[in-house]
């Protein structure tokens, strides 16, 4: 089994129509396979399935080798609840390089010095470390693989919440051989209410989910990764500072700050006094909004 905690560095369009399927179809209960992200949504899918005794059959991590240090706190505090609560463990898959195996994003992007796919507006990131790895684990899982023999529905279900519509119509498209749900958006629960339920269940915020180098990191997520971990924010401008050297002088000149428009060096480096305040809510965004994709 893999470890759940690995080392640490130094497309259609529109919103649908909610549905009011229940989540236990007639013909059999299906197996349940819930991608679990770390952050808000997600964390709130299990809790509320649990409210609604609802029980996965499987629970699935994708690790990059590069999350948030709060994100790897946060899976040690729902490794705790799934067992406190019955429900299977938190299987981890990682993509691993056919000679190098696991390598963690970060240190693909130091080698290679290159930054994050995102970064040069592509999804590599999310689909080559995430959903690919996601994808083979549930596909050659032996449970699943039985299920689907005993010719039981197999459904994958994401932490979209009842603002995405989009990504929840999105998402409805993929093809069999699996059946892709948003519990939360079909149950109407917002953002706000996941907080509420994660709050009522008794657990700590697990706070954003992402990558530490993430693109679409807002201002206040870079200077709050400088404070509480310089370690990482140091790293970060070497993949910057690697990138430049070796890539587009467009890509290079705006570095890991996709979503805030100047590289991370120029944004850390700004006069003391104009870091004394945070960015307003308001300026950046919406902070709490999903970072580049990936499964919350």
């Amino acid at each position: 089994m893999m470890s759940l905690f690995p080392h640490i560095p130094g497309e259609p369009t529109g919103t649908p129509e909610r549905r009011g399927t229940p989540m236990r179809p007639e013909g059999g209960r299906p197996f349940v396979v819930v991608s679990y992200g770390g952050g808000t949504d997600s964390t709130a899918l299990l809790v509320e399935a649990h409210n609604r005794r609802m029980r996965p059959d499987l629970i699935v991590f994708a690790d990059t080798g590069s999350e948030r240090p709060h994100t790897y706190g946060y899976l040690k505090v729902m490794a705790e609840w799934c067992a406190k609560v019955g429900f299977p463990e938190i299987l981890v898959a990682r993509w691993h390089h056919k000679v190098n195996g696991f390598v963690p994003l970060h240190e693909r992007c130091l080698e290679r010095s290159q930054l994050p796919s995102k970064a040069y507006g592509h999804v590599g990131c999310t689909s080559k470390w995430k959903q690919g790895p996601l994808d083979a684990l549930v596909r050659e899982h032996a449970d699943v693989l039985a299920a689907q023999v005993a010719g039981r529905r197999v459904e994958r279900w994401l932490g979209y919440d009842a603002t995405e519509g989009e990504r929840y119509a999105r998402m409805s498209g993929k093809p069999p051989p699996f059946v892709w749900r948003a519990p939360l958006y079909e149950w109407d629960i917002s953002r706000s209410e996941c907080k509420e339920i994660i709050a009522a269940a008794g657990l700590p915020q697990p706070g954003k989910s992402s990558c530490w180098m993430c693109p679409m990191m807002n201002k206040n997520e870079v200077d709050e990764l400088a404070a509480q971990y310089p370690h990482l924010a140091a790293l970060a401008l070497e993949i910057e500072r690697r990138a430049a050297g070796a890539g587009d002088l467009g890509i290079a000149e705006r570095g890991l700050g996709l979503r805030i428009g100047v590289p991370w060096r120029a944004w850390l480096s700004r006069p003391p006094q104009e870091r004394l305040f945070p960015v307003p809510v308001d300026e950046e965004d919406d902070a709490d909004a999903m970072p580049c994709g990936c499964h919350d």
